[in-house]
């Protein structure tokens, strides 16, 4: 989540600059007490309740440019119902719009929570005066929930008052009977210069380089022209060359995922004129690198843990228990010895799972590598285990299986309850999920290849970190994986005796460095700590 805001609060300042506006007026509620210049009245009645500059009640709100500031009339009261009719206005003082050019808006960011709406009976009126408060003309008119649970930032439409009145003065009123809240925060009166044809088109960026199928990420589009009177439209492409509109896409920012690389570009229209944006392509992340992780729960209190996870002829002989790594009942092994196995296709083994409970037990096999676990590859190991007496499930390895690095997931729950093919992925309510790196006819962990003697410097690292080998390798592929199991970075290096990795914008924690080769792979863990 850090990352995405930084990525964002980058992505902001480059647009700022390329805006064209004016601020005439603006008010964050900073002090927390009512503003110079402003009223707070019903109507130039003295008001039962107020507007609230405070936050005497601790509201929570989250989105847009909220932050412990803001004005509140909170109707609700902590819960107390007052049975007084609440009827609350919040009007600016007098603003100077006369060098407004031909684009004016009222801009804030606002939150309005009504009860049951529409039957509650709260309403919110916006409305403005260019006669001092003598007449008033309304903007907004409205019962619903708006901005409700994310707080959004609004944009009111001013600008038949640009070159035509001098002054404005911008009211808001609660109207309702022990409902909830309106929260307003950044208001402001801006002025923007018309957009110029052809607009500058700008560069679209992603939030991702790779993604999974099920990946939500963000295009945005920086360095564009920027003006209420621009429209902007997303486009997708296979090819780069032939292009389609993405449906809902016409802001600078948008959050989707997609199931096959794509290109994007954003068009840029100002009076009828187009200009399409410089093109950001988005790769997708190998199979392997896009398993789903099992919903979890923090394992204090519970039973129905894996204690023990053997395959019997292989060096995977791995006693375990409920957080081992992480504080939910998920845990993905590196590829060491004793959590790693080479397994021969054709061939017929014996797998065995111990667990601390009477359980249901599962175990998954990704045989084609393509990061899901089908049904196909599910074995059900027991459905009455004893605790602490290991259940044993002889499974063929399909001789068309894919060669190559691959996962197994173990999943145990208490009996009773499902764990069948399609549970892989499922939110469990007790037990516990395991997942290790076995290989099809390929060799994995770090006993089975000649890369011993590589090595991590520094470790723990705040940013760069170095690896090291004890003789050139002429093809690798560098993998740094998360603890639960994302790949976050991938590079190829050949013909080195070292390279670099650069973890500057990763969170701090625990990650796996995975090198594969022909010969096989090796894991080492890392830890990053500022």
């Amino acid at each position: 989540m850090m990352k995405k805001l930084l990525f964002f609060s980058a992505i902001f300042l480059l647009l700022k600059n390329n805006t064209q506006a004016q601020v005439l007026f603006s008010e964050d509620f900073s002090s927390g007490a009512l503003p110079s210049g402003w009223t707070n009245d019903s109507l130039g009645l003295p008001a039962l309740n107020l507007w609230l500059f405070n936050n005497p009640y601790a509201r929570s709100i989250t989105g847009a440019g909220f932050d412990a500031n803001f004005a509140l009339f909170d109707a609700d009261e902590n819960l107390v119902n007052d049975s007084i009719p609440e009827f609350a206005s919040l009007t600016s003082p007098i603003i100077d719009i006369s060098t407004a050019s031909a684009l004016l808006y009222l801009e804030l960011d606002e939150q309005f929570r009504s009860l049951a709406p529409p039957t509650g009976e709260a309403k919110r009126y916006i409305e403005y005066s260019v006669d001092s408060g003598l007449t008033w003309t309304t903007l907004v008119d409205d019962s619903l929930d708006y901005g409700y649970p994310t707080a959004v930032h609004s944009i009111y439409d001013l600008s038949a008052l640009a070159g035509v009145e001098t002054d404005l003065m911008v009211r808001f009123t609660y109207e309702g009977n022990w409902d909830w809240w309106w929260a307003l925060d950044n208001f402001q009166i801006v002025t923007y210069a018309q957009c110029t044809a052809p607009p500058v088109p700008g560069t679209a960026t992603a939030s991702a380089s790779a993604v999974c199928p099920d990946d939500l990420f963000d295009l945005l589009l920086i360095g564009a022209d920027n003006a209420p009177d621009i429209s902007y439209q997303w486009q997708s492409s296979s090819d780069s060359l032939t292009w389609t509109d993405i449906t809902g896409a016409t802001m600078t920012t948008f959050t989707l995922s997609q199931a096959t690389a794509t290109y994007y570009q954003c068009v840029v229209t100002c009076s009828g004129v187009d200009s399409a944006s410089v093109v950001v392509y988005v790769a997708m992340n190998p199979g392997t690198s896009c398993y789903c992780v099992p919903p979890g729960y923090s394992c204090a209190g519970f039973t129905g843990n894996i204690i023990n996870v053997s395959i019997t002829g292989t060096s995977l002989n791995n006693n375990s228990g409920c957080d081992e790594l992480t504080d939910v009942g998920y845990t993905y092994w590196p590829d060491l010895p004793s959590t790693s196995a080479d397994l021969v296709r054709g061939n017929t083994y014996d797998f065995n799972v111990t667990t601390d409970d009477d359980n249901i037990i599962s175990i998954w096999i990704d045989y084609d590598l393509n990061g899901g676990f089908e049904p196909s590859e599910w074995t059900q190991v027991c459905v009455t285990s004893v605790a602490s007496v290991a259940n044993t499930a002889s499974i063929l390895i399909p001789a068309t299986a894919t060669q190559g690095p691959t996962r197994m997931r173990v999943r145990a729950r208490l009996v009773g309850n499902t764990n069948d093919s399609t549970s892989a992925c499922l939110l469990f309510g007790s037990g516990e999920s395991e997942d290790y790196v076995i290989g099809l006819d390929f060799a994995v962990g770090i006993n089975s290849i000649p890369l011993k003697g590589t090595s991590l410097y520094p470790n723990p690292a705040t940013a760069m970190t170095y690896i090291f080998f004890d003789n050139s390798i002429s093809k690798a592929e560098i993998q740094v994986i998360d603890h639960i199991g994302r790949l976050v970075q991938s590079k190829e290096v050949s013909n080195v005796f070292s390279t670099s990795l650069d973890l500057s914008r990763e969170s701090d924690g625990i990650y796996f460095v995975r090198i594969l080769t022909e010969q096989g792979a090796v894991t080492h863990k890392l830890m990053l700590a500022r």
